[in-house]
């Protein structure tokens, strides 16, 4: 089975190539943020390099967030198309889920972070080598996801591309907090989507769709003018 996977979350845009149990190609490019333009070069090279096109594909993964929402939304789109076009399933990954798979196997509580806004982060638990839930995917203040983890066994390790401006705004989560200095990408979005492959849980294109966690400043503006034009 070979899967494409594509991660646009944050400001590094990375494509994957995964064949059976193993990773076979990589790429990336810091496009901060510019994704629309970088992101189809990438995957056009990763595809060249290995003689493939995207029909010889068998699933489509995603990173489908929290994250960035712009980002986001091209990632699931060109998802999306390379689905429709050659009627392949998709796999959704969440980016908090690619972010745990990216850290190396480890004990204890691995506490994935991205940024929000402020001081806010979208965040996930996960325990054991095989990464397994502790939480569903949450956004939080730092300062409270940081109670949220102490209730859980040591050591504690941090992953994401979030996690470094998290430990500046809880400096009382220095040396007690490993950093594994890993960011969610498409190669663990790709190892992600092959175990959901396996577990059945692929989705088609139409059902494939992003997971914000909350509202982007565009849907917050609008609520906001339409409460304004209910109390006029």
């Amino acid at each position: 089975m070979r899967i494409l996977a594509l991660d646009t979350t944050g400001r590094i845009a990375s494509a994957a190539l995964w064949q059976e149990d193993r990773l076979v190609d990589y790429g990336e490019k810091d496009s901060q943020m510019n994704h629309s333009r970088t992101l189809l070069p990438v995957v056009q090279q990763l595809l060249e390099k290995q003689g493939l096109s995207l029909d010889q594909m068998d699933v489509f993964a995603a990173t489908i967030g929290p994250g960035s929402f712009t980002g986001v939304r091209i990632g699931v789109a060109a998802v999306k198309g390379y689905a429709w076009v050659t009627e392949k399933p998709c796999a959704p990954v969440s980016t908090l889920e690619s972010a745990a798979f990216a850290a190396p196997e480890g004990e204890g509580t691995l506490c994935a972070l991205v940024k929000a806004r402020q001081d806010e982060f979208f965040f996930a638990l996960f325990q054991g080598s095989g990464r397994e839930r502790l939480t569903e995917d949450q956004v939080g203040k730092a300062g409270a996801i940081w109670q949220q983890l102490q209730a859980w066994p040591k050591p504690w390790r941090l992953t994401g591309d979030g996690a470094e401006e998290w430990l500046a705004l809880v400096p009382e989560a220095l040396g007690q907090t490993e950093q594994t200095h890993c960011r969610q990408n498409a190669a663990a979005t790709a190892q992600c989507a092959a175990r959901q492959a396996q577990e059945g849980k692929l989705v088609d294109c139409h059902t494939l769709k992003p997971a914000y966690l909350r509202p982007s400043q565009a849907e917050r503006m609008r609520a906001q003018r339409e409460g304004q034009a209910q109390e006029g």
